[in-house]
């Protein structure tokens, strides 16, 4: 028998690469070893006659997790220098830009790109396949309650803690525009943190890269990247206030929770919806 070292799925004695990760395999019984140059040759057409699988036949692994946060950086740097550049040469597209259905526009299309770089890393290449890898297939779980309990208590520590001038608030641009436009527009501002960011970034966060990350590491390695991937994608609220980060903190770990005991995404997408709907509540009325 032979075993990848780094997923540790075991072939049978003919096999040479890793059908997961593209790794080399090791002997358990180790033998007299074949040249440099005869191994690559080996890989090389072990490389090359393997088919190439799509989900569920592919497992994920943290190697698909890693490649996608990669990509998903390098497309958000491309799109947002793409947007920027646009604004700073043409006043008009500045100004839709700015808008309720411009903001709405932006935010859905940065989304999609993640969630592209996602699936492609997922080798969803069906929608049912995507549905159901990603764990949109299932009905939410008892555990959904949990889940919105659970949010709501973080926010209203939270209000607590800005209520006694503990920490500093913070806010963004779709409440600030909520706030100051007139008329059907300003509804477009509350979309993209009551709609989009819960179903986008649950299905990216929670239904890819937690999945991915998990069937490599430890169930507390794996809550300390997604919280650390979750600073990173919201850095300007861990920068500006501590309070901001302990609570996103503390949802992302119930977040990961409720993923490790269901097998629905929805408890999580419910969840986040809840979060961002009290937070939006509160300072809506402010």
């Amino acid at each position: 028998m032979k075993s990848c070292p780094y997923c540790g799925k075991e072939y049978p004695d003919e096999a040479t690469i890793c059908l997961i990760d593209r790794e080399p395999l090791r002997d358990k019984n180790p033998q007299p070893s074949t040249s440099d140059e005869q191994a690559q040759e080996q890989l090389q057409a072990a490389d090359k006659n393997a088919p190439y699988l799509t989900f569920p036949d592919y497992q994920w692994s943290a190697r698909d997790a890693w490649k996608c946060i990669g990509m998903i950086i390098v497309f958000g740097i491309i799109f947002w220098v793409t947007i920027l550049g646009l604004s700073w040469h043409f006043s008009a597209f500045r100004i839709w830009r700015l808008s309720g259905f411009g903001n709405f526009s932006t935010a859905i299309l940065s989304y999609a790109i993640e969630l592209l770089v996602a699936a492609y890393f997922a080798r969803t290449e069906i929608f049912a396949a995507f549905w159901k890898g990603f764990g949109l297939d299932q009905k939410p779980s008892n555990y959904v309650w949990f889940g919105v309990t659970m949010a709501l208590i973080i926010r209203v520590c939270g209000h607590f803690i800005l209520a006694h001038g503990w920490s500093r608030g913070v806010s963004n641009y779709d409440l600030y525009g909520f706030r100051h436009a007139v008329g059907f527009e300003r509804y477009f501002f509350l979309l993209p943190p009551l709609t989009l960011a819960p179903f986008f970034e649950e299905s990216v966060y929670r239904g890819f890269l937690y999945q991915a990350f998990r069937r490599s590491y430890s169930l507390n390695i794996c809550i300390f990247l997604i919280v650390t991937w979750t600073a990173f994608t919201h850095w300007p609220y861990y920068s500006h206030s501590w309070m901001a980060a302990l609570s996103l903190s503390a949802l992302t770990l119930v977040q990961c929770h409720l993923r490790e005991k269901s097998n629905s995404l929805w408890d999580c997408i419910l969840c986040h919806f809840a979060y961002n709907a009290s937070v939006l509540s509160v300072s809506a009325i402010k």
